[in-house]
C-alpha cells in the first residue's frame, strides 16, 4: 500500500486526519523526491508549478537582493515549501537548497489547489501556516526596521487616505512612510 511506503507522508501534519478520498488524488499524481545536501530544489524565479511536502532533512530558502543574499526561512521535515507560489501563481520568490539529504512528496500545483476545494481541513492549514509566516516575518521586519519608529504608535498615521498622493499609507513600506513625514 502507497502509505508503508512512504510513511513520513501519512504522519505529515498537513495530511493528517484527512479524508482519504480527497487525498487518494494526489497520491497518484505526486511522487517522492530525494536531494542531496546542497542541491537546489527550485530557483528564485522558477515557474510555481509544485508544492513539497517535506518529510526529511532541511531545507534553506533564500533570495537575492541590493545587500547580497539573504536568509528568508528554514524548513524542516513535516513543513511545506512553495506554497506562496503555488496559491498566487507567482514564480518562486526565493531559491531552496537542501541542507542535508531530504524527501519531499511532490505534488503538482493544479492537484494541490483541487485538494484545498475538496478539503476545507486543507485550505484552513495552508492559511493558518501562511498566517504563522506572516506573523513572523512582521515581527521580523519591527526587529529590523525598529530605528526609524519613534514616539508611541499614536504618533503612527492611520490607515487611509492620508498621503500627499492620496494613497493609503498602511501599504507603504517603512522607508516610503517615512520619507512622508514632516521633520
Amino acid at each position: 500500500m502507497f502509505w508503508d511506503r512512504n510513511p513520513g507522508l501519512r504522519d505529515h501534519w498537513l495530511l493528517s486526519d484527512v479524508a482519504t478520498e480527497a487525498i487518494q488524488p494526489l497520491l497518484y499524481v505526486g511522487r517522492m523526491v530525494h536531494f542531496d545536501a546542497g542541491q537546489v530544489i527550485f530557483w528564485e524565479g522558477d515557474a510555481s508549478n509544485r508544492i513539497y511536502l517535506l518529510t526529511a532533512g532541511s531545507v534553506q530558502v533564500s533570495a537575492i537582493s541590493a545587500a547580497g543574499n539573504v536568509l528568508l526561512a528554514v524548513a524542516s521535515a513535516n513543513d511545506v515549501l512553495g506554497e506562496m507560489g503555488v496559491l498566487d501563481g507567482q514564480p518562486r520568490s526565493g531559491t531552496a537548497m537542501a541542507l542535508e539529504p531530504t524527501s519531499a512528496y511532490v505534488v503538482p500545483a493544479e492537484q494541490f489547489l483541487e485538494l484545498c476545494e475538496r478539503s476545507p481541513l486543507v485550505a484552513m492549514r495552508i492559511l493558518a501556516l501562511l498566517t504563522a509566516r506572516l506573523r513572523r516575518n512582521n515581527g521580523r521586519l519591527c526587529e529590523l526596521s525598529g530605528a526609524w519608529v519613534t514616539g508611541s504608535s499614536e504618533d503612527l498615521p492611520a490607515a487611509g487616505p492620508a498621503s500627499p498622493n492620496n494613497e493609503s499609507l498602511a501599504a507603504q513600506t517603512p522607508s516610503e512612510l517615512a520619507e512622508t513625514q514632516p521633520g
